[in-house]
């Protein structure tokens, strides 16, 4: 197939006021569901002797749902909801500084909802690694300070290019560069950014 030379116009036109407020809303919620489950799922504090007994489940309220979940499951929770709120913050950053500079174009609005799930999954990813012992060794979830992955959730879900760009530098130091697809896209210049605000 020929390439099209026509570069594609969806998206091209600047965000309405609509556009903006529904945006800014959707985030807002985010960050309080986020925030709700996050204060709701807090794991407590382990009792002595808790790593030599069977750990049991206990019932925990999630927004509207009351499961009875591990402490494990918890912790799993916690952090995808801290990755998750720490993408909203970057988000919002990003909104608000591009809606002051009226630079804002729809083709970003996307990002900016998907963004707070892609920063959960790679908190969770990250906390997987961790849990591994591929950088370090955790015994139990007994033995895990929830303060400590929540930080660490949120740090990834804020700088989450970041994060996956020293991944990808880690693993394409273990592993064979992927070779590059006929519709692969490079990189290129756009206008100079604040701050780090910009929309990726």
């Amino acid at each position: 197939m020929a390439d099209d030379p026509t570069p594609s116009t969806v998206g091209t036109q600047y965000a309405g006021t609509r556009d903006i407020v529904l945006l800014a809303g959707l985030l807002i919620l985010m960050a309080s569901t986020l925030g709700v489950t996050l204060v709701q799922t807090w794991p407590p504090p382990p009792t002595p002797g808790a790593a030599q007994r069977v750990e049991k489940a206990a019932q925990v309220r999630v927004l509207f749902w009351s499961p009875d979940l591990l402490r494990e499951t918890r912790l799993f929770i916690v952090v995808a909801a801290a990755g998750g709120l720490g993408a909203v913050i970057h988000t919002l950053r990003s909104l608000y500084w591009y809606v002051g500079n009226r630079g804002l174009r729809r083709s970003w609005v996307l990002m900016y909802v998907v963004e707070p799930f892609a920063g959960a999954i790679l908190a969770l990813v990250v906390y997987f690694v961790l849990r591994g012992g591929l950088t370090t060794t955790m015994a139990s979830s007994s033995d895990i300070n929830p303060y400590g992955v929540t930080a660490l959730g949120a740090l990834v879900g804020m700088f989450s290019r970041e994060t996956a760009g020293k991944l990808r530098a880690v693993f394409a130091t273990l592993l064979a560069p992927a070779e590059q697809g006929a519709d692969t896209m490079a990189p290129r210049e756009g206008p100079r950014r604040g701050a780090g605000d910009a929309p990726r």
